[in-house]
């Protein structure tokens, strides 16, 4: 992604994605290199509130280029210029909208450009159509990684369950959980067998795994 934004004269990208698990779960997945101390300052002060570009991506389609017009509110404009303060001057975003409830989103930006009134024609259309197919890439490629198809729970998890499932994955033994839980062994097997199942897993661990894949752990 870094070459990819380099070559498309950028000097940073972001892409952020929420991948929906059916009803019961989902999980985010971001992969940047933004200034570190800019992420963390739009964590803490929870900027996604207010953040025109994001609003943006979760309601349109349509690429959106960064500009002045873009931040309307007195919030937005100070907004703007902090994170221009570091380095996110230009750029342009794409969302991620997929007929399975995933929503995302590929910006790239660059320290270069002036402050835009308009967005007019500030990109290459070649540029902006890269852009497009990349944010497409990037959603398959992650969706792969993740297998959302095998991770798939195939019914909610109770919350006995979900203790059971933690206590293994920190290593306790059927006992141990038994133990801290204040059930039968045979009552903990009840629960893991059900696990495996929701998971179509073959063993708690595998079950373990895929928990994690879709961020239940």
């Amino acid at each position: 992604m870094s070459n990819i934004a380099g070559t498309l004269n950028f000097d940073f990208f972001l892409y952020a994605e929420i991948f929906s698990f059916g009803k019961q779960n989902s999980i985010v997945k971001i992969i940047s290199n933004y200034p570190r101390e800019w992420r963390s300052k739009y964590d803490s002060d929870n900027y996604i509130n207010i953040d025109p570009i994001m609003d943006h991506c979760e309601h349109r389609l349509v690429p959106l280029i960064w500009s002045d017009i873009v931040y309307r509110s007195y919030r937005q404009q100070e907004f703007m210029e902090e994170a221009r303060g570091f380095g996110l001057v230009t750029g342009i975003s794409f969302p991620n909208h997929w007929k399975h409830g995933d929503v995302g989103v590929l910006s790239f930006a660059s320290r270069a450009g002036a402050d835009f009134t308009s967005a007019s024609q500030h990109f290459e259309p070649l540029t902006i159509a890269q852009g497009a197919l990349t944010a497409a890439f990037m959603h398959d490629v992650m969706e792969r990684l993740l297998n959302k198809q095998e991770n798939v729970l195939r019914a909610p998890l109770t919350t006995r369950e979900l203790e059971c499932l933690k206590w293994i994955a920190i290593g306790k033994t059927t006992w141990e959980i038994s133990s801290i839980l204040g059930i039968s062994e045979h009552g903990v097997l009840y629960h893991v067998r059900n696990i495996m199942l929701k998971f179509d897993a073959q063993t708690r661990h595998v079950a373990v795994l895929k928990a994690m894949a879709c961020g239940l752990l």
